[in-house]
């Protein structure tokens, strides 16, 4: 049982990062061609701290793409 909750964690880890891996990263001075969001994903963190996000979008052409880009957790919108 504990192996298996093992290999479920292991596989969920592996296709977040999967996912990451097929952003392009941001860097300044990237020109960007968004005609929609279709989502933001956050990395999730209890603190208020630079964090990993990934948005993923459609260009004018119509294809989906991703970026990956550092942001501020959404726990600094509850601090002070």
């Amino acid at each position: 049982m504990r192996a298996t909750l093992i290999a479920t964690a292991l596989l969920f880890s592996s296709l977040a990062q999967a996912d990451e891996a097929k952003a392009q990263p941001y860097t300044y001075g990237t020109q960007l061609d968004v005609a929609s969001v279709l989502s933001v994903k956050i990395k999730p963190t209890p603190y208020c701290e630079v964090t990993d996000a990934v948005m993923t979008y459609r260009d004018s052409a119509g294809a989906e793409r991703k970026l990956a880009y550092r942001t501020l957790s959404e726990a600094c919108k509850y601090q002070n």
